[in-house]
Parts: C-alpha cells; structure tokens; sequence
C-alpha cells in the first residue's frame, strides 16, 4: 500500500502528464505543457497581485516586508524585510525538496 508522500508524488506526476509503471513511462506532453501553463499563470497572478497591492500603497503588504510608504518618504525595517525573505527562501526550499524528491522517486522507479 503506497504512503501519504508516494501518493502524492504519484498525483503530482499525473498532473503533469507523466505516468510510471513498472515497464514504461508515458508522457502526456500537452498535459505537461498545461500544468506549466497553469503554474506560470498561478505566478503571474501573484505577482500582479502584490504588485497592484504595493501600487496602491496596502499598508498591510508593506509592514509585512517591513516597508513604510508615504507621498514624501520610504522607511524599511531590514529586519522584517529579512524575515520576510527568509520566510519566501524556506517555502521554496521546501518547494524544490519535494519536486527534487518526485524526480528521484520518478528515475530510481525505471
């Protein structure tokens, strides 16, 4: 009975197109070029999100990063910005880990 973490790379394989069985790989190139698609789109729309919300000067976003705006200064707390940093550093990490993980797991299964 396949784990938790195996089941899961199993399904990000399948949404990327990529089936593994014991004796062959097949690959669903138009799935894979969606599933690209969709996570380009998903980081263009956050990216505009936080920009449109720095834009418009949500003061919120800003003490978060630890950055103050107004018409006539800018102040940064480069300790929050560190944090805040930090914080997007380890979710990435945390991001690369595991798809490090499911192309292991995707080679050693040939």
């Amino acid at each position: 009975m396949p784990n938790k973490n195996e089941q899961e790379n199993k399904n990000i394989l399948s949404d990327m197109g990529i089936d593994v069985s014991s004796d062959k790989i097949a690959i669903n190139t138009g799935k894979t070029k969606d599933f690209f698609g969709n996570i380009q789109q998903q980081i263009k729309d956050k990216a505009q999100n936080i920009g449109q919300h720095i834009k418009e000067g949500d003061t919120e976003m800003a003490k978060n990063i630890g950055v103050k705006l107004d018409d006539e200064h800018m102040e940064a707390d480069l300790h929050k910005s560190r944090s805040f940093i930090e914080e997007i550093g380890t979710k990435i990490e945390h991001f690369l880990a595991n798809l490090e993980k499911s192309v292991e797991d995707f080679t050693t299964k040939k």
